[in-house]
């Protein structure tokens, strides 16, 4: 190993995900349909419960029991919402094929504002590959999320290494920012070409 760490975003990094998907099947099943028109202003004017929930603060139970009183949905077991609310991702093969790579040369770790049904799904489906990390850093267990200061001294800590040797990858860019004001090497995720450009920036053979 070669005392540098490699940090990778989840969700639109190594996973993409369609929050649409979920959109359209619970709509199926609300009265409210004008909710559906605008997703993302329902997710921001509720975000207290979902970031809550990010941050473990709230079971899985609860979660579904509140998020389906929001949109008055009564009809809707619990099994049935995991499947919905769980059946969004797609792998992004190039950038897995790439970590698995690097895994055999360098200390790997996630960083990850996700939830237990999502990630429980996710590693479930995938286990060979979330063995190529060392260490799993997930909002819901660590009870933070990106971008507080705390989460990423929390995980400099874990890994004992000094900023500078810590490489982040992240699709939003205000989580980016927030590790760079603690030092962390951070780079804005696009693409694949861009990840092999940004590592061998900081100095990792691709």
């Amino acid at each position: 190993m070669s005392g540098k760490v490699i940090i990778f975003d989840l969700g639109k990094v190594v996973f993409d995900y369609d929050l649409n998907i979920i959109s359209k099947s619970l709509s199926e099943y609300s009265p409210k349909k004008e909710l559906f028109e605008d997703l993302e202003t329902f997710f921001y004017a509720n975000k207290e419960l979902f970031s809550d929930y990010e941050k473990g603060l709230i079971s899985s139970s609860d979660f579904y029991q509140k998020f389906l009183n929001l949109l008055e949905i009564t009809n809707l077991p619990y099994d049935k919402f995991c499947d919905i609310w769980n059946n969004i991702f797609t792998p992004i093969q190039d950038v897995m094929d790439l970590i698995i790579s690097l895994s055999h040369r360098y200390e790997l770790a996630l960083l990850s504002n996700t939830n237990e049904l999502h990630f429980d799904y996710l590693y479930k489906k995938y286990p060979d590959f979330f063995m190529n990390f060392k260490k799993l850093h997930l909002s819901y267990i660590m009870n933070k999320r990106k971008p507080d200061t705390e989460i990423y001294e929390e995980v400099l800590k874990y890994h004992n290494v000094e900023p500078h040797n810590m490489f982040f990858t992240d699709d939003n860019k205000e989580n980016v920012y927030a590790a760079m004001a603690v030092g962390i090497k951070a780079f804005s995720f696009k693409n694949i070409i861009k990840l092999r450009q940004d590592l061998e920036c900081f100095g990792i053979e691709v």
